[in-house]
């Protein structure tokens, strides 16, 4: 018996025999992991219901292309005292922050001191007394990042002291006769690890 090939087919069976040979015998290609960061901050934390509060904030961050990266953060805010500013009246409440945020690395020196400057979306959670509202949340930040290690890294306010801060929260949740919600950090600072 005579198998007749016409032109199509024999390139169509080359390719094929091709692409199986390749794929079974080539060499494989590892993926490049991209590093992984896991942060904590602490400092000051007041929102617009005159509430000040002591923060603690975690995340964890991935590197994605050149300079971005993505980070899934937990803030949360104790109450300590309330009339921290000058507003006539205030709530004594507590904050869970919970966001999905994207950031940029503006580098200032090498890979030793560079900013993060990033925006994030989420959900928020106020709760005082016997009252709790939920609703969502969005944040900008700057922070400013020091390499001590090759994996420590020490987070602090952008400009230390000029500007004593380097997040802030909006979220239009009503909460009793208070319109919106906004909070923004004092004095951070934190550390993060390269795992």
């Amino acid at each position: 018996m005579q198998i007749r090939m016409n032109l199509k087919t024999k390139l169509l069976f080359t390719l094929v025999l091709g692409f199986s040979f390749s794929k079974c015998f080539g060499q494989i290609e590892e993926k490049i992991n991209k590093p992984s960061y896991f942060g904590f901050q602490t400092g000051a934390i007041i929102d617009s219901y005159n509430s000040f509060g002591v923060r603690a904030f975690f995340e964890y961050q991935k590197d994605l292309k050149k300079n971005w990266q993505y980070g899934i953060s937990l803030e949360h805010k104790i109450h300590l005292f309330r009339d921290a500013t000058d507003h006539p009246n205030s709530l004594a409440i507590n904050l869970s922050l919970i966001s999905y945020n994207h950031y940029y690395k503006l580098k200032l020196y090498k890979d030793r001191v560079f900013w993060t400057c990033g925006l994030g979306a989420g959900i928020g959670y106020v709760y005082f007394k016997d009252y709790h509202k939920v609703g969502v949340t969005a944040n900008a930040s700057i922070t400013l990042n020091i390499r001590v290690t090759k994996k420590l890294f020490i987070e602090t306010s952008p400009l230390l002291v000029l500007l004593p801060f380097n997040r802030g929260y909006y979220s239009p949740m009503n909460v009793s006769t208070y319109p919106n919600l906004w909070a923004g950090t004092f004095f951070p600072i934190g550390f993060k690890v390269r795992l």
